[in-house]
């Protein structure tokens, strides 16, 4: 076994047994990955999420009893590597746009398992090595963006949803202002008004009480947070104040 490669954890999820004994056969079989438990479907899954640590990896059958694992997907906060596992091949778009690691098709052979634990792994590693300095996960309907901080113009607050302005898209995500502007780096964005967050990076000009951002958006500066904004963009000049 290669020390270096840290134990990854996994669930499996399938209400037929044969196919939980073949997933669970091939976990034996690959090194640094371990089994935290088999269940027959969501809501014991749930369950378990109730009182432990969601896994790194879980494998996932789609068409099960009382909830599917497509609707688990699309409403799930965990940041589990989701890998499906299903006899129905037309699923696999909304799989991938519900942002699943891999989707494999029934029966699975164990070299196509392990390429699955690999891009695991890859999936995992990316979404930990994150920083906020560099971008952002955020979810929309049902799709999960990586949004690079770089490219944010400006957020606007639409009462319990916000819209994010970018460079080349606009996307609302459901949460607020004040959540948001909590997961973004001080030192480069800023609340300019109750209702609107920007990029200090973005400001093309500012005349009197109007930004003009780059490349698109003008937005008020609020009286409550005018002072502050200047502090820091002219932090030895504040003459604008």
């Amino acid at each position: 076994m290669n020390n270096n490669i840290p134990t990854l954890s996994c669930a499996i999820i399938d209400d037929e047994p044969t196919a939980r004994y073949g997933i669970a056969s091939y976990i034996n079989r690959t090194p640094c990955i371990n089994c935290v438990g088999e269940f027959h479907d969501i809501p014991s899954f749930e369950a378990y999420l109730k009182t432990n640590k969601a896994p790194d990896i879980v494998f996932m059958d789609i068409c099960m009893p009382e909830v599917s694992g497509l609707d688990f997907i699309s409403n799930c906060t965990i940041d589990s590597a989701i890998i499906i596992i299903t006899a129905y091949e037309q699923y696999a778009l909304k799989g991938y746009e519900l942002n699943i690691s891999d989707y494999l098709l029934k029966p699975v052979s164990y070299i196509r398992f392990q390429k699955a634990i690999d891009k695991g792994r890859q999936y995992l590693d990316f979404k930990r090595n994150a920083t906020v300095e560099d971008y952002i996960f955020v979810r929309s309907d049902r799709i999960i963006h990586r949004i690079d901080l770089r490219d944010i113009v400006y957020i606007e607050s639409l009462e319990n949803y916000v819209r994010i302005m970018t460079v080349s898209d606009c996307i609302i995500v459901r949460t607020t202002l004040k959540d948001i502007l909590k997961s973004l780096p001080s030192e480069k964005f800023v609340q300019v008004h109750k209702s609107f967050i920007i990029n200090l990076t973005r400001i093309g000009s500012i005349e009197k009480n109007v930004i003009k951002m780059n490349p698109v958006g003008e937005i008020n500066i609020s009286r409550n947070y005018k002072k502050y904004l200047f502090q820091l963009i002219e932090p030895e000049n504040n003459r604008f104040c």
